[in-house]
């Protein structure tokens, strides 16, 4: 009977320190690998095969999210983890638009939480290994404005419902409110395949709404368009959310129509291979109450532990009808 391989990991960072704590908490788990540099890992890639590859973010000649952009083109199944400061706004947004990271880890880092990331990122590389298919391509600049899916706009400002309707040329497919009862509503009643909104902090009714939608309909595709610039918010749309992308309030009306069809063309490729939903699976939330509430609405506690939801997360019931 042949032995399972233990997973791999790759380790990129130019501080040896950091690399020898890596490989000594990782030890006998994993099968790791390390890099000082970016071009060394890149030819680490080239070469084998990783489930997971972790970057610091500050290293000399190439960061760690333009390491990890090119890492995705290299070896595009390998999950992707990024080491930073929540203090490196700049560097958080990017592993959002460029390196499409599954988990960002601040420094300094808790152990146990580490591995746990480590082992989640692991679990999805392989169960996502026989069904493998590189979708990396997105539409190109000449794709078509028309679409046929539901877009679902969330946002209280009206002028942002205004530009987005704006930069395509047909729009019958766009709702636009800014009444979270109406945008659960449409996301029940109708088939949504993205939904664009703005966040407003980490305790927001925004960041309850993607978490939400990324746990029950994780073919519907995030975009948050928003002025927010706290690090510590867009790193748990990251873990908590899996925003496909985050756009700086404001933007043009070209660059919201490529990224709404970039969009589009993901939910199309979720649809056609569900199993890669997984490689985008959202991390339990760092809210308890929040997922005590999910839980209660969606059935997954026993009867005498539910409880009725009022107030501002009643709507998570009808997430679930």
């Amino acid at each position: 009977m042949s032995q399972v391989s233990l997973p791999k990991v790759l380790c990129v960072d130019d501080e040896p320190g950091l690399l020898r704590s890596l490989r000594w908490l990782l030890r006998g788990q994993y099968e790791v690998a390390v890099a000082s540099s970016g071009i060394d890992g890149l030819a680490l890639l080239s070469a084998e095969n990783f489930d997971v590859v972790i970057s610091d973010q500050r290293m000399p000649g190439m960061t760690g999210t333009e390491f990890l952009e090119r890492a995705r083109q290299v070896s595009p199944r390998s999950i992707r983890l990024l080491l930073t400061g929540y203090s490196d706004f700049n560097a958080v947004l990017s592993s959002v638009n460029d390196s499409e990271v599954f988990r960002f880890i601040s420094k300094p880092w808790d152990n146990q939480k580490l591995l746990e990331t480590v082992g989640d990122a692991a679990k999805v590389a392989r169960m996502t290994q026989a069904s493998w298919v590189d979708f990396q391509d997105t539409v190109g600049a000449d794709g078509p404005d028309a679409f046929d899916e539901g877009v679902l706009v969330f946002d209280s400002d009206g002028s942002a419902a205004a530009q987005w309707q704006s930069a395509v040329k047909r729009a019958n497919n766009m709702v636009c409110t800014n009444d979270i009862g109406e945008a659960v509503s449409q996301l029940t009643r109708q088939k949504v395949a993205v939904l664009i909104t703005d966040i407003q902090g980490a305790r927001s009714q925004q960041m309850d709404l993607i978490r939400a939608v990324r746990r029950n309909q994780p073919q519907v595709v995030v975009l948050v368009y928003s002025q927010e610039r706290d690090s510590a918010v867009i790193g748990r749309l990251i873990n908590e959310g899996q925003i496909y992308r985050f756009i700086a309030k404001p933007a043009g009306p070209e660059y919201l129509n490529r990224t709404l069809r970039s969009a589009l063309a993901r939910h199309r490729q979720l649809l056609a291979v569900p199993e890669r939903a997984t490689r985008h699976r959202a991390q339990v939330s760092e809210d308890v109450d929040f997922e005590l509430d999910f839980a209660s609405a969606a059935g997954h506690l026993p009867a005498s532990m539910r409880k009725p939801l009022t107030g501002a997360r009643a709507w998570l019931q009808r997430l679930f009808r």
